[in-house]
């Protein structure tokens, strides 16, 4: 997966993580196909390309019928454009809402993870 700027490397390394995750553990015990679809759909937008529901259920291993609510639901709460019907081969884009959502929650990753680098945190 090639990523265009520091932002999606972030979100990809967010994907890699979380999927990497389920091959220890149950995967049964996680489960955020929501979260998972506004990465996806963050990367792709930075690296110019198209992303569907289709893509990401499974890429993520999620059922249809569970993505397709989810583009609905997301749609609706205004972070993704798309006809809002849950059709999983919808080419779908964050809205402007959904990028700054995306955008400042992976800003505050960075700044997490630049605090803990910071030398008072040493002893912890």
């Amino acid at each position: 997966m090639r990523v265009n700027d520091e932002a999606a490397q972030l979100a990809a390394a967010f994907l890699q993580f979380r999927r990497y995750r389920s091959k220890i553990l149950p995967p049964e015990i996680f489960g955020e196909p929501a979260w998972e679809l506004l990465l996806e759909i963050f990367i792709a937008d930075a690296n110019g390309l198209p992303m569907t529901g289709a893509i990401v259920a499974q890429r993520g291993a999620v059922p249809g019928a569970v993505m397709s609510r989810w583009l609905k639901h997301l749609t609706a709460a205004g972070l993704l454009i798309g006809d809002g019907s849950g059709n999983l081969d919808d080419e779908l884009t964050l809205s402007g809402r959904g990028m700054d959502a995306i955008e400042t929650i992976i800003g505050e990753a960075r700044n997490l993870k630049d605090s803990f680098l910071m030398p008072s945190h040493a002893q912890i």
